[in-house]
């Protein structure tokens, strides 16, 4: 009989990232959260500014993870493009979302739907934009 178990890692909420009409929910996943440095942050985001992907031009909203791993990072940045499904930046198939990723997935799956049985005013969109998880996955 196994006794071992698989580690936590935390998710921290840290605000609205804006590039031009997108609006993303910002999460930085680790161990610990703190390790996340501000400048491992500014580097991700001016990525994501400069991706081919014309998020100044489009109405989106979706969530961004900053997922620590060791040293390095996954950076997964996923739009709902105002419908059901959740659309991911990537060129080839590659793995989607892992055991720690997946509670965040989940709980803004649940966010969204909520958003997409609403009027879809701006209201809305404001209530889904500050509604964050925090917490261990």
């Amino acid at each position: 009989m196994r006794t071992n178990t698989y580690p936590s890692k935390y998710a921290q909420a840290k605000g609205i990232f804006t590039i031009g009409k997108t609006k993303f929910k910002w999460y930085d996943l680790a161990s610990d959260p703190s390790e996340v440095s501000r400048q491992d942050i500014d580097n991700a985001q001016l990525c994501i500014e400069n991706a081919e992907e014309n998020f100044k031009n489009i109405d989106d909203l979706g969530f961004v993870i900053m997922h620590r791993c060791g040293e390095n990072y996954l950076l997964l940045v996923c739009t709902w493009r105002s419908e059901n499904e959740l659309w991911e930046r990537n060129k080839t198939h590659l793995p989607t979302y892992c055991v720690w990723e997946m509670g965040i997935v989940y709980y803004e799956s649940q966010s969204w739907k909520k958003y997409l049985g609403s009027g879809r005013e701006e209201k809305d969109k404001e209530d889904y934009l500050n509604d964050f998880f925090e917490g261990e996955v």
